[in-house]
C-alpha cells in the first residue's frame, strides 16, 4: 500500500467506526421494537413502573428525530473537509462510548437487569456531556451544515438523556421499593422537576443552548398531560412547561443580545 492510501485509510477510519456505530446502535433499538426482546417491549416495561416522571407515550417518538440526526452526524463525518476535523477526532472516542451504552442500555433493560441499565444510563449521560462540552456548543458559531448535524443533533441527544436518566433513576428506586424516606412520589416528582428546570436554567445562562432545553419542554408537557389528575404531579409538571418556557424566552434574548450588529 502506497503512502496515499495509507493516508485515505486512516482519514477514513474514523468516519467509518462513527457510521459502524450508528449502524449497531439503531439496529438495537430496531430488535428491541420488531422482535422484541424479550418479548417485551420498551414502552410496557416503562408502563410497567408506577412512576410520575414518565410522559406520555407520543414523548418517545424523539427517538425518531434522535437517529435520525444520528444517521445525518455519520454522514456528515465522511465529507473531505471532516474527515480529519480535529474536533471530530477528539469527540470520537466519547461518541463511540454513547453508542456502545445506548445498544447496551436496551439489552438490560429488556431482560430487567435495571440497577445496571442505571450504571450504563450514567455512563452515556457522561460520555455525551464530553461530546457536548468538547464541540463547544454555546460557545461556537456553526455553519449551517454544522449546525444541522452536530449542534442540533448533541443538543436534542443530551437534552433528552438528561431525562431519560431522571427517569431511570425513578424506575430503579420504584423496581427496589424504596421508601423515599417517607416523601410522597408526587412529591418526589415535583423535586425532580425542579430538578430538571435548575438545570435548565443553568444550561440557557451559561450555553444559551434553547434547543437542549426545549427537549425537557417537551417531556414537561408529556408528564403533565399523563398525570394531570394527580394534582401535585400535574400542577408542578405545568409549572414546569411554564417556567420553561420562560426559560427559552430568555434563551432567545441572549442570542439575539449576543449577535445583533454593534453600533
Amino acid at each position: 500500500m502506497n503512502t496515499q492510501s495509507a493516508s485515505s485509510t486512516n482519514t477514513l477510519l474514523r468516519p467509518m467506526l462513527t457510521a459502524l456505530a450508528v449502524i449497531i446502535t439503531l439496529t438495537a433499538n430496531t430488535l428491541a421494537v420488531v422482535l422484541p426482546l424479550n418479548n417485551r417491549s420498551t414502552k410496557a416495561i416503562s408502563d410497567s413502573f408506577n412512576v410520575f416522571f414518565t410522559p406520555s407515550g407520543y414523548v418517545f417518538s424523539i427517538w425518531s428525530v434522535i437517529y435520525t440526526a444520528l444517521i445525518a452526524f455519520s454522514v456528515y463525518s465522511f465529507l473531505p473537509r471532516n474527515r480529519t476535523n480535529a474536533t471530530l477526532q477528539a469527540i470520537s472516542p466519547w461518541f463511540l462510548l454513547s453508542c456502545a451504552m445506548n445498544s447496551a442500555w436496551i439489552f438490560l433493560w429488556h431482560y430487567g437487569f435495571y440497577p445496571l441499565t442505571m450504571l450504563v444510563m450514567l455512563v452515556l449521560l457522561v460520555s455525551l456531556i464530553m461530546v457536548y462540552v468538547r464541540l463547544g456548543i454555546g460557545e461556537t458559531h456553526y455553519s449551517s451544515s454544522d449546525f444541522w448535524c452536530v449542534r442540533f443533533t448533541f443538543s436534542v441527544y443530551l437534552g433528552w438523556i438528561c431525562v431519560a436518566t431522571i427517569a431511570n433513576a425513578t424506575a430503579l428506586l420504584y423496581d427496589v421499593q424504596w421508601s423515599g424516606f417517607e416523601i410522597s412520589a408526587n412529591v418526589w416528582t415535583a423535586i425532580m422537576l425542579g430538578v430538571a428546570l435548575t438545570l435548565g436554567a443553568i444550561l440557557i445562562e451559561t450555553r444559551r443552548d434553547t434547543l437542549l432545553v426545549s427537549v425537557f419542554l417537551w417531556a414537561f408537557v408529556g408528564i403533565a398531560l399523563k398525570h394531570s389528575s394527580v394534582a401535585v404531579v400535574g400542577t408542578s409538571a405545568w409549572a414546569a412547561v411554564a417556567v420553561t418556557a420562560l426559560l427559552l424566552l430568555r434563551g432567545m434574548m441572549l442570542s439575539w443580545r449576543n449577535t445583533k450588529p454593534k453600533l
